[in-house]
């Protein structure tokens, strides 16, 4: 990523390859000019910040805690032991810092969390480093740094270039950031987002961070995303060569969502293996969608089967409880098709019980989902059916037969979706 600052009064930027150097442009009379400045700095094409997120704890905010999220754009996995990530407010010259451990892998994220607000709200997924600062749920300035030495800059003073800092976003109304302009104002309901599930990065942090959207935090067991290469083959089996051990399921391919389906499933619990091809959120006009599922629309065998999950309750409380866990895939390899009078027990075959899932509300739930989906593309799902075009009862079911959602069951370790209604214990 090429690197660089804009300070409140800086009349133009110039970003150029080669090795780090501030140019101090000229007035007319070849005096040096206070207010120009061309940046010249290295690229670097792996770990980018790929989610800020300043509201936790704040009225109205769906977590309790602030986060910064890191994601691995590059071909191979990073060290990031040592590192730190830093915090500013958006004109501020005094940064804090939270210190890095571990080893991101390709296409892998890293969620840092940050203080908590006074609001009680749902818990951050299991973090991957922790800190104390406490981030602007509107404004600010973030960076990804090769030490854990703050940094002595801001304001008026550029904190670019700087060879130790690996990734740099201002945001809301930051007086430095990279490129034209800033990353959008967030509020206590929304998180800024690099593009592309973090793949994006064109040096210009108003650009590459999308829209502020409902904050879904990804850590180091969310599945993995893969930047490179086209779309993949849905709805077509793979050959049997398929790297057991892959980290990624590619790029997917999504169709438009659809009001006709197949036949391939009936009413036992089974598990059932697709493509997935369309997703229909709540509130979604035609096509099956209704105000308390995600409808996952799965292609087999050249049909399309309909699986309800469940993000709400109906009765009483409306949350659901969420957690997300990686095993290896139950019951038999991935095999396009339905699997019927299969087993599926959280307990028995995960070791999970409901102290360790996390209560969220369906707004939470459907950006948590959403967001865990963005990538898949080969999907299992234990589900009982409800006839032939689908499923439903993706969640804690009694006699042995719990619902779940495996993504990139194709490799060693595919990461679960796992749900319950509050009201159960086991």
């Amino acid at each position: 990523m090429t690197q660089q600052a804009r300070l409140g009064s800086l009349a133009w930027l110039v970003i150029g390859a080669g090795v780090a150097s501030t140019v101090v442009g000229c007035d007319g009379d070849g005096s040096p000019s206070a207010d120009k400045l061309q940046l010249f700095v290295s690229a670097s094409p792996d770990i980018v910040i790929s989610q800020l997120y300043g509201g936790g704890g704040n009225s109205g905010a769906q977590f309790t805690n602030d986060y910064v999220e890191l994601f691995n754009r590059g071909a191979s996995s990073v060290s990031i032991t040592g590192w730190s990530v830093q915090y500013a407010s958006a004109t501020g010259t005094s940064f804090a810092k939270a210190n890095l451990t571990g080893t991101i892998p390709a296409g892998g994220y890293y969620l840092v969390q940050l203080a908590a607000g006074t609001t009680t709200a749902a818990s951050l997924p299991t973090p991957d480093a922790t800190g104390t600062m406490n981030m602007s749920g509107t404004s600010g300035t973030v960076a990804l740094v090769t030490n854990q030495t703050l940094l002595a800059c801001g304001g008026s003073t550029a904190c670019l270039p700087n060879a130790n800092i690996r990734d740099f976003v201002g945001y809301g109304t930051a007086v430095q950031f990279e490129g034209s302009g800033a990353a959008p104002t967030q509020s206590n309901t929304t998180a800024g987002f690099r593009a592309a599930s973090g793949c994006t990065d064109t040096d210009n942090n108003a650009a590459d961070f999308t829209t502020p959207a409902a904050p879904a935090p990804r850590n180091s067991h969310s599945a993995l995303h893969s930047c490179g290469g086209g779309a993949t083959d849905a709805g077509t089996p793979d050959a049997a060569t398929v790297d057991a051990a892959s980290t990624g399921d590619g790029t997917p391919t999504r169709v438009p969502c659809t009001n006709t389906f197949g036949s391939a499933m009936n009413t036992t619990f089974g598990r059932l293996d697709g493509f997935l091809v369309s997703i229909v959120n709540p509130g979604t006009t035609g096509c099956s969608g209704d105000s308390t599922h995600v409808h996952l629309q799965v292609q087999v065998n050249g049909g399309i089967e309909n699986i309800a999950v469940n993000i709400q309750s109906s009765s009483g409380n409306p949350d659901v409880d969420f957690l997300t866990i990686n095993a290896p895939l139950k019951n038999g390899a991935w095999l396009e098709g339905w699997h019927p009078s299969e087993s599926f027990d959280y307990v028995t075959n995960l070791g999970v019980h409901s102290t360790a899932f996390t209560e969220t509300t369906p707004t939470q739930l459907q950006a948590l989902v959403n967001n865990a989906l963005a990538t898949a593309n080969h999907i299992s799902i234990f589900t009982t059916g409800f006839d032939a075009t689908g499923g439903h009862l993706i969640h804690r079911n009694p006699t042995n037969h719990d619902g779940a959602i495996v993504i990139n069951p194709l490799s060693t370790n595919p990461q679960y979706l796992l749900f319950h209604f509050t009201t159960q214990t086991f």
